[in-house]
């Protein structure tokens, strides 16, 4: 790590490139996360009304909502490497284009099948943006700073409950205007945007530094070369093989598929869990939703900005994972609605509080266009979790007429992630020795 990228003595010309840097970025990827978030996760808000009206069970509920993932994992590393080649900003439209279109056609299910043809297809338009725009990141930001500019993009996670909440539970008050369903507006308002800002994207982002008229030449050489001293010292490989089958990637995707079991059975069925605690109504669900993501937030910008301060990644993953981990195990014990539905919040607050250093860890060893691949792999293994997650909490509450049980499950998968992130800090500390992998290179048969 070259000196001029310490975060205590920073350079003027490395802090204005920074600076620039994140005000250009940051708050447009911010926005577009947040509306792929949203657009995820809103069937939770319309299973309120969608589930009665159509007479989804609760399992057909939960293998729908789960099944976007495997249509995301089996397309994530074919759409990443796409990316790396045609660059972020038509690969990413195409993405945001493709899967607006498929949100708004969700006002047409009827069916389970065709609830979860849908929800495939949108698994399957969306493969690519998360690790694509991680791996963008790391075309922009030295490693030194990473964790932070990660962890401010991806805080879109909770502020899309903070304003995804009320939002989706506003629209649902619509049911029946002009003869349409609350959740079918829901779908069609939240949908739209994507569509739009997949516009935006081919004018407005830059697919690398060197071509960003609003830095100063100085201030592009110096980005450019603090990514390339990073890289530098070390030797490149050019197998592809090299960089999917680094046992680092393995150890980083096992880690989140543990901790993503257990998140996205939340995003999903958190509305309907707090509406059971609570008994409120829907726009009420919405509000403390939006509660529970704003304390979100603050904890997820204070565990990356301490990260990279203390220039430590794997401690940083496992004490929030842990959190994770006590919430859904003190949530289904606790008989205070109140005290339930904080023990429920640790669990978004832990999760997403891991995001920024987790996701650091694989652009600090590899490298070009390996750590699209690498972080690609990673959300792949992840996101089967997403697919368990809500199927398993669905089949559970079906069986047993309980959260509890799954509860209790999801929370010994957060358990071990925790501990196998904390044995993480060696191996992280030695890949950070190893060759970086570099697939630039990369072609069909290699």
């Amino acid at each position: 790590m070259p000196a001029s990228a310490s975060p205590v003595d920073l350079p003027y010309l490395g802090q204005n490139a920074l600076r620039k840097t994140n005000w250009r970025l940051l708050p447009f990827l911010f926005v577009v996360y947040i509306v792929a978030w949203m657009d995820r996760v809103n069937v939770g808000f319309a299973a309120l009304q969608m589930n009665s009206d159509l007479h989804f069970s609760e399992t057909a509920f939960g293998v729908g909502s789960g099944i976007f993932f495997l249509g995301y994992c089996l397309f994530e590393v074919p759409s990443n490497l796409i990316l790396a080649r045609v660059g972020a900003r038509i690969w990413i439209s195409r993405i945001m284009i493709s899967w607006g279109l498929i949100s708004v056609s969700m006002v047409f299910v009827r069916t389970p099948a065709g609830f979860y043809i849908l929800r495939f297809l949108l698994g399957a338009a969306e493969a690519g943006f998360f690790p694509g725009v991680i791996y963008y990141l790391s075309h922009w930001y030295p490693a030194a700073y990473r964790a932070r500019a990660i962890a401010k993009f991806m805080a879109a996670v909770p502020v899309t409950g903070l304003i995804g909440g009320p939002l989706s539970g506003a629209l649902l008050e619509l049911n029946g205007r002009f003869g349409v369903a609350g959740w079918q507006w829901l779908f069609i308002c939240e949908g739209l945007p994507a569509v739009v800002l997949g516009l935006v994207v081919i004018v407005y982002l830059i697919d690398r530094p060197e071509n960003a008229s609003w830095l100063t030449r100085e201030e592009r050489d110096w980005i450019a070369g603090e990514l390339q001293s990073e890289q530098s010292t070390v030797p490149h490989s050019h197998s592809v093989g090299a960089a999917l089958a680094h046992p680092v990637i393995w150890r980083l995707g096992v880690i989140f598929l543990l901790a993503a079991i257990g998140f996205y059975g939340y995003s999903i069925w958190a509305p309907l869990v707090i509406k059971s605690l609570t008994h409120t109504s829907n726009l009420g669900v919405g509000w403390i939703t939006a509660g529970i993501s704003a304390a979100t937030i603050i904890l997820m910008l204070l565990n990356g900005r301490h990260s990279d301060r203390a220039r430590e990644r794997a401690v940083h993953v496992a004490l929030p994972l842990l959190l994770m981990a006590v919430g859904f195990v003190f949530c289904p014990l606790i008989k205070s609605p109140l005290l339930a539905t904080t023990a429920l919040a640790l669990v978004p607050i832990g999760h997403c509080a891991a995001y920024g250093p987790f996701w650091s860890i694989s652009t600090e060893f590899l490298s070009g266009s390996a750590a699209a691949a690498g972080t690609a792999l990673v959300v792949t293994i992840a996101n089967v979790g997403g697919f368990a997650g809500p199927a398993l909490i669905g089949y559970l509450k079906e069986r047993t007429g309980t959260h509890a049980i799954s509860f209790f499950v999801l929370g010994a998968f957060a358990l071990l992630a925790a501990v196998l992130a904390v044995r993480m800090r060696t191996a992280h500390r030695a890949c950070n020795r190893e060759p970086a992998i570099d697939i630039r290179s990369f072609h069909p048969g290699a």
